[in-house]
């Protein structure tokens, strides 16, 4: 009987999902000064969730993201010494979150 018990259990946990649903997160890399470097990631969360997405951004062309900003009810600004990736496909074009100053 145990074992009915712990088999029963075993498949019922085996078919559980390994945890809550991931966001949609979509991330996009621009070169605003065309020079071939990233210099803007836009994180945006699909599905109507716009106080949700953030960037980072190079404000001085020199390969390191020196802002945050997050767009929720207000315009967050933070200060960051974050690398900027070097291996991504650039977005064409200019980011659609562009009011940096």
């Amino acid at each position: 009987m145990r074992c009915g018990i712990l088999a029963f259990a075993t498949v019922l946990f085996g078919c559980a999902p390994a945890g809550p649903p991931r966001p949609d997160w979509r991330v996009t890399y621009y070169d605003r000064n065309r020079d071939g470097i990233v210099d803007y990631e836009l994180h945006v969360l699909g599905s109507g969730h716009a106080d949700a997405d953030w960037a980072l951004i190079d404000t001085r062309y020199r390969g390191r993201y020196d802002l945050r900003m997050h767009w929720g009810i207000t315009l967050e600004k933070q200060r960051v010494d974050i690398p900027v990736p070097k291996t991504v496909q650039i977005t064409p074009g200019k980011p659609p979150k562009d009011y940096t100053y």
